[in-house]
């Protein structure tokens, strides 16, 4: 039996072990008489307050997991919900200062407009919205992407395969978007800030029939900043209309669209060499940039959707939803590769290229879900379908001149003179299918013990081509369960353990510009979950492993050119520690820390993914101050350890032939917030960033075999005015 069908049997066997033992029966199987015990009160529909409206750190219901509204203590994974409260007391705008404030989740710039997202020492690349998505096709996300449209970002660590289609063991987020309210509200903020920062979103949501059965919301908003990089500045445009109606009391229709652009002027397309020929590293000024005056970054986003909720009686519901996103990008982009001379900083050559990317997805997913009776107990059951179809096309154009040799970086101001891009073409065309159906079902197996069990079967198929080569692959019937354990032992405290296997398809291409084949491998959680202060607090403990073969690792770039290809890594493990406290500590304190440790290793028990912190910690609290009505102060900490990165080798001088591994120590950003009702409905926050002025490299995320990086934001201040009408 082959490595791959024996483990396939052993988790196959735990699996059903596990199936077995969380069902109800099996007290009468094993010839013990069957005892009638209150019955688990579950609703067909907990729908939460938006967190908007409760102005709490803490989430009532998520939705990520499962279909069912599960609370803290009926999911067994590990989530962080960052409200609405949070973005906008630490003026998290974008989804990149969201995550980067999440417990266990890095974010790696590894330039200006594209970043990556890893938890757990995974990339992260499922992106759901209302719990509806499809994993992003290249692992990442160009432009800025807008927070003013979300209510509340859910965040589950750990395999996520039952209600993804794919049991990624980083994470999933998951953006819940702003709904239509019955009372008319609205509210404006006006934001300046440093480089020349100007921000305005206005919000404006209500009944639009008398009777109120049709309800409307419409956020709008746009922003220009210039930064501390030289020649870089940004504008986007954000538009997001959704309107709900009650088609019969029992019937509702949700119809939404949503609008964003993000334009760049002189992004930087890769970042700053780390290191010298003779491997002593660089140090150059934080505004350093390798950007061309010329270039540019367009990225535009359209995202529609459509839902149809409908009460079917005897506590069941149905819902239907149509999601479509469109990503469009275009840019023109000046690239600088090689290694400087550590006396004349020269060596640095030039590589401009001309990118066009566009990517349509559509997702249809339907399910049901209810309360149903089994031996004298009341539990709860989900099946549902989802069809899917992704289409990316993509084009690079490269430059005249590549490999001219450039000035040193000290001496550079980006005026590099725009070539024609007509050295040569390359591109991809391939489109991506998927069929699935899921089930899941929470038994209630006593008055304290209650089991998750579910299962996924995947109908995949890819045609096309990239680069010269096919894309083409397909896969049947692909299982992936999920079983989870939730026990009581009190009112206030629950242990749970979750077991997910992962398949996972792969975009990254070997060097013959094949696909790699899907990762495969199990995940295992254990934790304990407690609530205190009448639910207002919630703390998670949280031990993980992840076992994974064939992930991909970057090993080269292709001939002639700068994009990277990858190999298959068998044996990858991951394994730590996550602990998490969030809530309304008082009428007065709000709190959220998390804490991560994480271990990865190959399969000879190495180190692995240095890059990747192995401690992280977030610490974020605002305290309304007594006697000062209206005044609240607040302060966030993101901390983590020493990463590395292994680079090369050094060319010249007395370490020629060395290895160089570049290190960026350990370091905290420190930021403080200020919050005033200076008036009647108006307030006013201040936000003052990284208020150290700490100097630290963003990302040692390699992309390909580039060893480069740039560094974090200076200290940095905004000033937001708001109004609600």
């Amino acid at each position: 039996m082959s490595r791959m069908s024996e483990t396939s049997f052993r988790r196959k066997a735990l699996f059903t072990a596990v199936m077995a033992a969380s069902m109800p029966g099996l007290a009468v199987a094993q010839g013990q008489q069957p005892v009638a015990l209150e019955p688990l009160e579950v609703s067909a529909k907990r729908e939460a307050a938006s967190s908007e409206q409760t102005r709490s750190y803490v989430a009532e219901t998520t939705t990520t997991t499962m279909k069912m509204g599960l609370t803290h203590r009926e999911t067994p994974q590990s989530v962080t919900v960052v409200t609405r409260e949070q973005m906008d007391d630490f003026a998290q705008n974008d989804i990149n200062d969201v995550l980067e404030g999440t417990t266990g989740v890095t974010v790696e710039s590894v330039e200006t407009d594209r970043t990556y997202y890893t938890a757990r020492g995974f990339d992260i690349n499922n992106f759901q919205y209302d719990g509806v998505g499809l994993p992003a096709v290249y692992d990442n996300v160009q432009g800025e992407l807008d927070t003013a449209f979300f209510d509340r970002v859910e965040v589950v660590r750990g395999a996520n395969g039952l209600m993804t289609g794919s049991g990624n063991p980083s994470a999933t987020v998951n953006f819940i978007r702003k709904r239509p309210t019955a009372d008319t509200q609205g509210s404006i903020a006006v934001t300046g800030g440093s480089w020349d920062k100007k921000r305005i979103v206005g919000d404006v949501s209500g009944a639009v029939s008398e009777s109120g059965a049709v309800r409307g919301r419409v956020v709008a908003g746009y922003e220009d900043k210039d930064s501390y990089l030289d020649r870089y500045s940004n504008e986007k445009k954000m538009f997001y209309g959704v309107i709900e109606a009650d088609l019969t009391d029992t019937t509702l229709l949700t119809l939404g669209h949503s609008l964003q652009t993000s334009d760049t002027d002189s992004p930087m397309w890769g970042a700053l060499p780390l290191f010298y020929t003779d491997g002593t590293a660089t140090d150059y000024a934080r505004s350093t940039s390798t950007s061309s005056d010329w270039s540019y970054w367009d990225n535009t986003q359209h995202n529609s959707f459509v839902e149809l909720q409908q009460q079917l009686g005897n506590g069941w519901r149905a819902q239907g939803s149509v999601l479509r996103l469109e990503s469009e990008s275009e840019s023109e982009l000046f690239y600088q590769y090689g290694t400087p001379d550590p006396d004349t900083g020269e060596g640095l050559r030039a590589y401009p290229s001309q990118y066009d990317l566009d990517v349509e997805q559509w997702v249809v997913d339907a399910y049901a879900t209810g309360p149903f009776e089994l031996a004298n107990r009341t539990h709860e059951l989900v099946l549902g379908a989802t069809w899917s179809r992704s289409e990316t096309v993509d084009e690079s154009r490269y430059g005249q001149g590549i490999g001219d040799p450039l000035p040193p970086l000290e001496e550079w101001q980006g005026n590099y003179p725009r070539p024609s891009f007509d050295n040569g073409v390359g591109g991809s065309d391939w489109t991506d299918k998927e069929v699935a159906t899921y089930a899941a079902a929470r038994w209630s197996l006593t008055d304290r013990l209650t089991a998750i069990t579910g299962l996924r079967l995947t109908w995949l198929d890819s045609e096309g081509e990239s680069y010269g080569r096919t894309k083409t692959t397909s896969y049947d019937a692909v299982e992936t369960p999920y079983a989870g354990l939730i026990y009581d032992l009190s009112d206030d405290h629950s242990v749970y353990a979750s077991y997910t296997e992962i398949f996972t398809p792969q975009t990254e291409e070997d060097i013959n510009r094949d696909r790699l084949e899907p990762i495969d491998g199990v995940n295992y959680e254990v934790g304990l979950k407690s609530e205190f202060a009448d639910d207002r607090v919630n703390t998670t403990v949280a031990l993980f492993q992840t076992e994974q073969q064939n992930v991909a690792e970057a090993a080269g770039t292709y001939a002639g050119t700068q994009d990277p290809y990858y190999r298959g890594q068998d044996g990858l493990k991951s394994q730590g520690i996550e602990l998490e406290f969030v809530g309304d500590v008082t009428d007065r304190i709000q709190l959220f820390a998390g804490y991560t440790y994480v271990d990865i290793e190959d399969a000879d028990g190495n180190p692995e993914k240095s890059f990747v912190p192995e401690h992280l910690a977030q610490l974020r609290g605002t305290w309304k101050v007594p006697g000062v009505e209206g005044l609240k102060l607040g302060s966030e900490i993101r901390w983590q350890s020493e990463i590395s990165q292994e680079q090369g080798v050094a060319t010249s001088g007395p370490n020629a032939g060395a290895v160089i591994v570049t290190e960026q120590e350990s370091y905290a950003v420190v930021d403080l917030m200020a919050s005033y009702d200076f008036a009647r409905n108006w307030n006013a926050t201040l936000n003052v960033n990284n208020v150290t002025d700490e100097k630290y490299i963003e990302s040692l995320k390699k992309f390909g075999t580039s060893a480069q990086g740039f560094y974090g934001d200076p200290a940095n201040a905004s000033l937001t005015v708001s109004r609600v009408f």
